[in-house]
């Protein structure tokens, strides 16, 4: 979800609010965790493909081409908004369109992975329409903010957290100079420099407080490679055996 990718400044910034399992305060502060070898079985649901990074640096549109690739294999979980409908726009197909009533109830019984405001407007990607997703037998994909780790990394969810890295900054002007940066909505414009030393800034703040969630780590010079790296990754994550939290094969019950 992309709603809290904005920038300070902005006059219309959305607030942004993630569910946080009760165990989430805790596997943040610690820099340990026990872990297990998993291996998915063929009848098991797909793994959820969690992306993120600073913002600019090209995850929405990885996102999009992967599902744009193969939409029979890959999927993102439609959002709940409390925006009235454009003409074209029908519930269940770009959003799910409800009552700001029924929205805030769906917050209250922590029905959301993440939700925000946007211009009076919520938006929130429901932990049931990633379910909806993976019972399909298909991938599902979605982008978070960093904030939203722990509550993508459950024993149900079982997320693989992909990082996108920006380049160092000399190759990162180079390859973004042709570019457009998408703000406030799907308004593009040119990267400026600002553009890059906070992208540069903002990664460094993700990977410190973070890293140790992260399952892959892809540097996006260019977004060709890129995808290739992130198919590849997939892959791995759906078929091969990786170290994931034991409590996820050995859950807890909490008192």
């Amino acid at each position: 979800m992309r709603l809290c990718r904005r920038r300070s400044h902005s006059t219309t910034q959305p607030s942004c609010h993630t569910r946080c399992p009760s165990s989430c305060a805790s596997a943040l502060n610690s820099p340990y965790e026990e872990v297990v070898r998993y291996q998915r079985h063929p009848q098991d649901a797909q793994r959820l493909i969690a992306l993120l990074g600073p913002y600019g640096v090209g995850v929405n549109e990885l996102r999009r081409r992967l599902i744009e690739m193969n939409p029979n294999i890959f999927q993102g979980p439609i959002p709940y908004t409390t925006r009235a409908p454009k003409g074209y726009e029908e519930s269940g197909r770009e959003y799910y369109f409800t009552s700001r009533e029924i929205f805030d109830n769906m917050v209250y019984n922590n029905r959301f992975l993440e939700y925000g405001e946007y211009k009076g407007n919520l938006y929130g990607t429901s932990i049931e329409a990633v379910r909806d997703v993976l019972n399909s037998g298909k991938i599902c994909v979605i982008d978070i903010e960093p904030n939203a780790i722990q509550a993508v990394r459950t024993h149900e969810l079982r997320a693989y957290v992909v990082y996108v890295k920006p380049p160092p900054l000399e190759q990162l002007r180079e390859t973004r100079q042709d570019s457009y940066l998408i703000t406030n909505y799907y308004v593009n414009r040119p990267f400026k420099e600002e553009d890059f030393q906070e992208m540069e800034e903002a990664a460094r703040k993700i990977e410190s407080h973070f890293w140790q969630f992260f399952d892959h780590v892809i540097v996006n010079d260019n977004l060709e490679d890129s995808c290739v790296q992130l198919l590849t990754a997939m892959r791995k994550a759906q078929d091969e055996p990786q170290w994931v939290p034991a409590s996820w094969i050995r859950p807890t019950i909490e008192s």
